[in-house]
């Protein structure tokens, strides 16, 4: 259990080096994209501005000022319009959490019963062409599945809204429909991945002894799926599901920017247009911070609920 915490904090650090790095090594300057141009503006005063933001100081100095203030809840300021990247964030982050939770949901919802059918009878037609339909949907990138679930129902059917965002709490029945696309969009590719990792584990609980020895006393076919296999199965399968939760919450960046959702991949977005590395660089962090933390939640999850199941992975 230490070995895996340890080994999800030094994978975190890894990532702040590699994401700050990353950024600087980008092509463009912060300070001529706030000026917008260099007419008329001495070099003194582009020295000076540099010098505000902390540009002047070395990558090293650089570095650990943002990893301390992150420490202490400060994410840093943004190079071009000067407020907290902690308040910016915090302003976005609930369109992303929301989207991310629908689309999981919604993937689960369809992932599941295709899973059970598809184990049933493995190698069978209805196998097949699940598991084809599932690697079509791993291969699609999100963003082409938004230009075609927009161009149909946005422009010829008219029936949901292209762009736009209203909060749940403002308008429910709005917040749905403006949440409906992108959530599709997204669970294109979190449902694939959830049929694949649990057909396989309900594929090696049905072929399990418990399960032939269920049979052999008669237990009804659809209690010992459910009850037995199922059941079994969901526990190794907790592990992917927050990966593709992980995954999804990650690559919801262009979905919202397609959408025009105000969360942090729209601020992703227009941040690295302005090229305003602080705010880029806490939005990554905070998503693959998510991302690492959640996988390690689930496996200390699944290890909790079944010992023999090995950190960060599949059943051992």
């Amino acid at each position: 259990m230490l070995i895996r915490v340890a080994t999800s904090v030094l994978m975190l650090v890894a990532t702040s080096v590699v994401i700050f790095l990353a950024l600087r090594w980008l092509p463009g300057d912060p300070v001529l994209a706030r000026i917008g141009t260099t007419k008329g503006v001495t070099q003194e005063t582009i020295d000076h501005m540099r010098a505000e933001l902390g540009l002047n100081h070395s990558l090293v100095s650089q570095y650990f000022t943002w990893v301390g203030g992150i420490f202490h809840g400060d994410f840093g300021t943004s190079y071009s319009n000067g407020f907290s990247v902690g308040k910016l964030i915090g302003q976005r982050i609930g369109v992303t959490i929301e989207l991310t939770l629908v689309a999981v949901g919604l993937a689960i919802l369809v992932a599941v019963p295709l899973a059970i059918v598809a184990s049933l009878r493995p190698h069978g037609w209805l196998d097949r062409g699940i598991s084809a339909i599932s690697s079509v949907g791993m291969a699609f990138p999100p963003f082409v599945a938004a230009v075609f679930l927009l161009i149909i129902f946005s422009v010829e059917l008219g029936w949901l809204p292209a762009r736009g965002y209203v909060s749940l709490f403002s308008d429910p029945l709005e917040n749905i429909r403006d949440m409906v696309l992108p959530a599709v969009a997204t669970a294109t590719v979190a449902a694939p991945l959830i049929i694949r990792y649990l057909r396989a584990d309900l594929v090696a609980a049905l072929n399990a002894p418990f399960v032939r020895t269920a049979e052999g006393k008669g237990v009804p076919r659809r209690r010992v799926v459910i009850k037995h296999a199922l059941r079994n199965a969901m526990i190794p399968a907790l592990t992917s599901t927050g990966l593709v939760f992980g995954y999804t919450l990650g690559g919801s960046v262009v979905i919202e920017y397609v959408f025009g959702l105000p969360g942090l991949g729209s601020l992703a977005v227009e941040s690295a247009l302005r090229r305003d590395y602080s705010v880029l660089q806490g939005v990554v962090i905070l998503l693959c911070a998510f991302f690492i933390f959640t996988t390690l939640i689930v496996d200390l999850i699944g290890h909790a609920i079944d010992p023999r199941v090995r950190f960060g992975g599949r059943d051992g």
